[in-house]
This record gives C-alpha cells, structure tokens and sequence, in this order.
C-alpha cells in the first residue's frame, strides 16, 4: 500500500473508510452509512458512559465495507467495520429481499437492512467492544458474549428508540418460520459456538441472532440497561 492510499486507509479521528476489509470497495468520509455510524458509536459511548461504564481502549475506528455477518467488531484492530448496501453483493441483497417479503421493493429490502446491519448488529458489535475492554473474550464462550451483547442492545434500543425494537421484532418473526437450522440432537448454544464466525453465512447468522434476540424478549421482568452491562464488569 503506497503513500496516498496509505494516508487515507489511516485512521484518522476513529474512521477508516474500506480500508482492509473490502478496499477496493471503500466509500468516501461524507458517506451517509459512516455518518450513521459514528453517530450510533457516539451514542453508545456516551450513553454507557452516563451510567459510570468507561472503556480503556479508544472508541473503535468504523470501516464502512463488506463483511460476510453484515457487521462485526474486530478485537485485533479494534474496528467496527459495517457495510453500505450498495456494497453488498447480489446474493446478500436477495437476503433482505425475501425478508421484505412477496412484492418487497429494493427500498423495502434496504429498510430491514438498515435496522439490521446498522442499528442493531452495529451494536451488537459495539457491545462486543465492551466486553474486549473488560477483557472477557477470555471468559466467555461466543454465545455467552453474543447473549449478552443481544440483551444490552436490546435494552438500550427499548430506551432509546423503541420503533427499532419494534421493527427487528417483525425481522425475528419473519426468520423464526423458517426451518431450524440446528441438528436433532444438539441445542442452540452447542450449534452458536460452532458456526459463528467460522462457517456462519450472514443468512445463518440473522436466523441465530433472530433466536438470541426471542431468548431476551422473553427476559421478565425486561432488564435495564445498566444491569444489563453490570453483568459484564
């Protein structure tokens, strides 16, 4: 990587634009998707941060590009990397197309993949942020962190933006009359620990959170969301 392109795959401020993951496909710093995303990463930060949650490392540097979950945090660089859906590939489109149902418009689709991708797996993702600052990646299973991460996300939309929980609830609905992908025999958390990240497609993977987020809908009396991170200190 040479000297231009090497200074603007830089962080620069907490943002990288397709740098790395998906290069070749990177959007510009005014892009509305890494707009929305620093302003949902800063929400977050400061949110926690009123109820006395603070982080040792830096808030994560956002990379706008493809990647096959539609949105995940990565430890080793400490970035949050979250795709357009213009960069998305055909297939990955048609995921969101189904969800939109028969008749489904293209706006439709990229609605569900808006609250998807950047609402709720963007904190999800940020959640898993949290728990490398508190050093629990070491003492948690992948599910274990991703029910967690579910029921902080799910706490802190509830406060702050009910329709999107309203809105992913219909997406959970939608993919939980699908057939179950886990084999006779073996439960959820088995299956999770096993799939994800690893073989997990990102269809695979909205069916496993669409199951996480029915486990935390479920929680009675409904968890705040200080306790929620409490659970993670």
């Amino acid at each position: 990587m040479t000297g231009i392109w090497a200074g603007l795959c830089a962080v620069v401020a907490g943002l990288v634009v397709g740098c790395g993951v998906g290069a070749a496909q990177g959007l510009r710093f005014n892009s509305p998707t890494l707009d929305t995303a620093m302003r949902e990463r800063n929400a977050f930060i400061d949110r926690i941060g009123e109820d006395g949650f603070y982080c040792r490392l830096p808030a994560p540097a956002i990379v706008v590009a493809d990647t096959p979950l539609f949105g995940r945090f990565d430890r080793g660089s400490n970035n949050m990397i979250t795709p357009d859906w213009k960069q998305l590939t055909p297939e990955e489109k048609a995921v969101f197309a189904e969800l939109a149902g028969p008749g489904g418009t293209d706006a439709q689709a990229q609605a569900i993949f808006d609250v998807e991708a950047h609402h709720w797996i963007f904190i999800v993702g940020e959640v898993h942020w949290w728990e490398a600052c508190k050093q629990l990646t070491l003492k948690l299973t992948p599910y274990e962190a991703e029910m967690q991460a579910t029921r902080v996300a799910l706490a802190y939309w509830r406060e702050r933006d009910p329709d999107v929980v309203a809105r992913l609830t219909t997406t959970v609905d939608a993919l939980s009359k699908e057939p179950s992908l886990i084999p006779p025999g073996q439960d959820l958390p088995t299956y999770f620990n096993q799939h994800y990240l690893t073989t997990a497609s990102g269809r695979e993977y909205l069916w496993l959170q669409a199951q996480l987020v029915k486990i935390a809908l479920a929680d009675d009396p409904e968890p705040i969301l200080v306790e929620t991170l409490k659970r993670l200190e």
